[in-house]
């Protein structure tokens, strides 16, 4: 221990935790930090001074939930020594030879975070390469969470030296290429370390951690048969896929197999049945909690039982017509709620929420300063005011109106929310109004409130795009999607993502990212992803001269109108590109369903007009008759008169009048 005692002033060695084949391994304390952390001993120092360096840089630069964080890099004449924060639990070795046995379920949730992990470090720059997953090497934390460590880096950052192999949990290419470093021979040419190195030790070791067994070797074939009866099907299936001797085989990314791991229970049929069990179960607690909603603030001596029964149901009807999406019926409701019990904060609520679902954000929060927070029947001090202030600060937020919803927050805080969510927004907020010291602890104030770990991604991708930090905002908004199962928070990174592409100038890598979004968000979520995909591809179209934007475009636009998520400016858009590509007909029948589901509208006969000033000029100048065209623009210049007040005027219809006054000038109308 010679070379530790270098280190005295700062770290006081606590104990030998084990020793193996990459070096011995330390209990310490950091005297400064005031934190017990971990000192590894390497037995094989990086082969150049600047190849410690790289390594230093990248291991403190990491940051991940399932990662321990590296606090030094430490050089001695004996030696180099790393030093890592202290993981609290026991390592998947030591539960194995406790003789623990592990749920599938638990894998699937365990197999997730590795893959977590791993995506994190293979994302980055140059790739991490784990090279040595196995059972001591994961650590379950007293949390329930695993922690992946004891990484070596030395491979990927250019020496070709692998530091050893495990029988049971290397690849077959890694357990080639250390054989072949150890002979002196020459590593064969087809024989690469990448991420799918890495797959493959997880399948093994979740083989392992499932049965019992460790494989004898990378040469053995696994037998899903056998592992099926641990596991059931699907989870063998996924196994099965990563430990492929052939690295083409397996999953080609730690995202690839963490999404195969996600979709597992979703095949599952009890779990399917257990889902609509639970579905049923909240229905219940929502009609509960609705009739409790009165209840837990008025004594029953205070308001007779009819009463309250008749606001409690117009209360769920409001919920209901909200997630139906008809509004004006929750509109009527909360109406009818507010006048029978007009003290009850809960319909105010409601009625406040529906603005906002209906991206109404000036109206939300002009209903809550005045109808709410001016309103001298309401108790605002009541806990669900949180809830009322959080809704003005969103939508402020929505509207760009940064201090405002900063301020706002304040009053969220006041009123003491317990939402680790709403902590998360408000930080998001103070990084948007530049105060990035105060953001930061907003946001680890969130954490400490239980934040789940997508939302931790989410906010932090949020932030350094606040910031403008893109690369590090798309990092965060990736690891976001790689570990989260909340569909609302995916298309939100999705979208978000997109719109830093947009930033960078960079409409392909946008289309890319949404074309993702479009097949791994459901399609009840996708009308964002939908809408802007199509709007990029038009761009696209018109930026390169290339068709096959547009006919994409075309194609997202029909599944926008097929899935009933048009609005007339999707059908007008949709007869623009068919014009565009010279297909007068389809537009003509995008406009006929234009007048059809939108009535008398100005704009439906403008579009009449300029597709028939492009059929006309297809023509030969004796064959052209304008006649139609003039009518189409008498009819929609009148309607333009009666449809468009307050002195707004309409670009596209002065273009339209130019026309008009152009072929009248030429002579083509009497």
């Amino acid at each position: 221990m010679s070379g530790l005692d270098n280190f005295s002033d700062t770290y006081e060695i606590i104990e030998k935790l084990g020793e193996g084949a990459g070096g011995i391994v330390y209990k310490a304390y950091h005297k400064r930090l005031r934190q017990e952390v971990v000192i590894k001993q390497h037995r094989k120092s990086m082969s150049s001074l600047e190849g410690r360096r790289r390594e230093t840089d990248i291991l403190k630069n990491l940051n991940h939930t399932y990662l321990p964080q590296v606090h030094d890099f430490l050089e001695t004449d004996d030696g180099v020594y790393t030093v890592m924060s202290y993981v609290p639990g026991k390592s998947f070795a030591q539960l194995l030879a406790e003789g623990y046995s592990f749920a599938p379920k638990e894998l699937i949730r365990w197999g997730m975070q590795i893959c977590s992990a791993l995506n994190y470090l293979h994302s980055q720059e140059p790739p991490v390469i784990h090279c040595d997953i196995k059972p001591s090497n994961i650590m379950l934390t007293p949390k329930g969470d695993i922690c992946l460590i004891d990484f070596n880096i030395s491979f990927y950052l250019g020496d070709r030296a692998v530091l050893g192999y495990t029988n049971g949990y290397t690849s077959p290419e890694q357990y080639i290429m250390a054989l072949s470093s150890e002979s002196g021979q020459n590593i064969p040419g087809d024989v690469r370390i990448d991420e799918r190195t890495d797959i493959y030790s997880v399948g093994a070791t979740l083989y392992h951690l499932a049965t019992g067994q460790r494989l004898s070797g990378c040469r053995e074939k696994a037998d899903i048969k056998y592992l099926t009866g641990f596991t059931g099907d699907s989870l063998a299936q996924v196994i099965g896929k990563a430990l492929k001797i052939d690295p083409g085989q397996r999953f080609q990314s730690a995202y690839e197999m963490f999404r195969a791991l996600e979709n597992i229970p979703k095949k599952d049929r009890r779990y399917v049945r257990l889902l609509h069990r639970q579905t049923a179960v909240r229905a219940v607690l929502v009609a509960l909690l609705a009739g409790f909603i009165v209840l837990c603030g008025y004594g029953v001596s205070e308001i007779k039982r009819e009463k309250m029964k008749e606001y409690n149901d117009l209360v769920a009807e409001q919920i209901s017509y909200i997630e139906e999406g008809n509004f004006e019926a929750q509109e009527e409701a909360y109406r009818k709620a507010s006048e029978l019990i007009p003290s009850s904060l809960e319909s105010y609520y409601q009625n406040a929420y529906a603005l906002y679902r209906q991206e109404k954000y000036e109206e939300c929060i002009s209903f809550v300063d005045y109808d709410i927070c001016r309103n001298e029947k309401l108790d605002l001090l009541q806990a669900r005011m949180a809830d009322v202030y959080y809704l003005k600060a969103d939508s402020c937020f929505r509207l760009e109106r940064y201090e405002e919803s900063a301020d706002t927050y304040e009053e969220v805080m006041r009123m003491g929310t317990q939402h680790a969510e709403y902590y998360r927004d408000y930080a998001i907020t103070l990084a948007y109004n530049s105060e990035e010291e105060e953001a930061q602890k907003v946001l680890q104030e969130a954490i400490d409130r239980g934040l789940k770990e997508d939302s931790v991604y989410y906010a932090k991708g949020e932030i350094e795009k606040a910031l403008l930090r893109p690369d590090a905002a798309l990092q965060e908004f990736i690891q976001c999607i790689a570990v989260t199962d909340d569909d609302e928070m995916k298309t939100r990174a999705y979208l978000t993502m997109g719109d830093i592409y947009e930033e960078k100038g960079s409409n392909t890598s946008k289309r890319d990212i949404l074309l993702e979004a479009r097949e791994n968000v459901p399609a009840e979520e996708q009308i964002q992803v939908l809408e802007r995909l199509a709007a990029v591809d038009i761009e696209l179209s018109d930026s390169t001269g290339r068709q096959e934007y547009r006919e994409e475009a075309i194609e997202v636009l029909n599944q926008i109108i097929s899935q009933g998520w048009d609005t007339f400016d999707t059908l007008d858009t949709l007869a623009i590109q068919y014009e565009k590509q010279g297909d007068i007909e389809k537009a003509r029948q995008t406009a006929d369903q234009m007048l059809e589901s939108y009535g008398e509208d100005y704009r439906t006969y403008m579009r009449y007009a300029f597709l028939e000033i492009d059929a006309q000029e297809l023509k030969s100048n004796t064959q052209r008759d304008y006649t139609q065209f003039a009518q189409y623009y008498e009819k929609a210049a009148r309607l333009y008169e009666e449809q468009v007040k307050d002195n707004n005027s309409d670009a596209q219809m002065q273009l339209l009048e130019d026309v008009y006054g152009q072929v009248r000038e030429g002579g083509w109308l009497e």
